[in-house]
């Protein structure tokens, strides 16, 4: 656009300057040919001076009084020899001695720049037009490889999740199957523990995968009941770390929630309690009705997070040393900020973090 746009202005700026130029030739030519003939006019002859649809002019003596006029009388101003009034210039000149009694003439010409206008609206009509034909083959040129490839890219993880979920489910199944024939054992527990924290990475991927293609329509659900299920998840993988859940959670809470939204809260959320706590510590889990408003809340003891701001944010990671790819919380606050759900985060770096969730739409009922 610079690059265009720059030099048109300065031609079409050019451009107008000459045509004032050539308005003005035009004038002198003919107030010179309009002197020569006042010059040889003799008194009586007023009636052979030319008349003009272009031009009006005007003579005065030297007191500045009119004697000839082509028109009808108009206040002329000497104080100039050149000048604009109510698009029309103006332009005096000294006559020659001649039989007139004539000293001063006055041509005036309507002052039209529709022809130059109209070109200089061409001109830009026709770069403007160029300047947006041009983007959109540019634009076009360069987002259909993109699109192409996102489309390969979304196909991908969509074919790579589907096959992803038999073989971990293949997995699930024979650990279970091998702790029940020969109990348990660290190794097995590892296992699966390992398979719990790709389960949630997987949720995680395929809901942000799907988010914005599929409608997650809510139901009621009954959080107390819910909560009380993943905990139970998570269970074995805390008894790894040494960790106990202290759990304070009120009955007969439900709540108008989509299930998978849900679960993506409060998955990650005491994931990463789990995670980021030290070896034999704890994990409080609350759930309370206070004043018609849900209340969950996640608290450890752990590292504290530095960031508040950031820990929200995609990709990013406080301690990369644990694993995971930093999209947890992405999810959690993307989910929270769609369904009116407020967080509050309270940590001290090195004291630990409490994550509450404050849900509004509940619905008081008894299990």
């Amino acid at each position: 656009m610079i690059l265009i746009g720059v030099p048109t202005y300065f031609y079409l700026k050019g451009e107008y300057e000459k045509f004032e130029s050539t308005q003005k030739l035009e004038l002198n030519n003919y107030i010179l040919q309009l002197k020569r003939k006042i010059s040889n006019l003799k008194h009586n002859e007023l009636y052979e001076l030319p008349l003009s649809f272009l031009y009006d002019y005007f003579i005065y003596d030297a007191n500045k009084n009119l004697i000839f006029g082509t028109k009808k009388y108009e206040k002329i101003s000497f104080e100039r020899f050149e000048y604009f009034k109510e698009g029309k210039f103006y332009q005096i000149s000294h006559l020659d001695t001649n039989d007139l009694g004539g000293a001063f003439l006055v041509v005036s010409k309507e002052f039209r720049d529709d022809e130059i206008l109209v070109k200089i609206g061409i001109i830009t009509l026709t770069l403007v037009l160029f300047v947006f034909i041009s983007l959109y083959f540019v634009f076009k040129s360069t987002i259909e490889p993109l699109q192409k490839a996102n489309m390969y890219l979304d196909r991908f993880f969509n074919d790579a999740m589907h096959e992803l979920k038999t073989p971990l489910g293949v997995i699930s199944i024979n650990l279970e199957m091998l702790e029940e024939k020969i109990g348990k054992t660290k190794e097995i527990q590892r296992a699966l523990n390992g398979l719990k924290g790709l389960n949630t990475i997987y949720d995680d991927i395929e809901y942000l995968i799907k988010h914005k293609r599929v409608e997650y329509t809510k139901e009621n659900l009954d959080f107390s009941l819910f909560l009380t299920q993943r905990i139970e998840f998570f269970d074995d993988v805390a008894v790894t770390k040494g960790i106990i859940f202290e759990l304070g959670i009120e009955n007969g809470i439900f709540i108008n929630f989509n299930k998978i939204e849900l679960q993506r809260v409060i998955d990650n959320t005491i994931s990463n309690a789990i995670k980021y706590s030290h070896k034999t510590g704890k994990v409080l889990v609350n759930l309370e009705n206070i004043e018609n408003k849900i209340v969950f809340r996640v608290k450890d003891f752990g590292i504290g997070i530095k960031d508040k701001v950031a820990v929200f944010k995609r990709y990013i990671k406080e301690d990369s040393i644990k694993g995971g790819f930093g999209i947890g919380l992405s999810i959690v606050k993307a989910i929270c900020d769609k369904n009116g759900v407020e967080i509050k985060l309270d940590t001290k770096y090195g004291d630990g973090s409490e994550f509450s969730y404050i849900f509004k739409n509940s619905l008081n009922q008894t299990s």
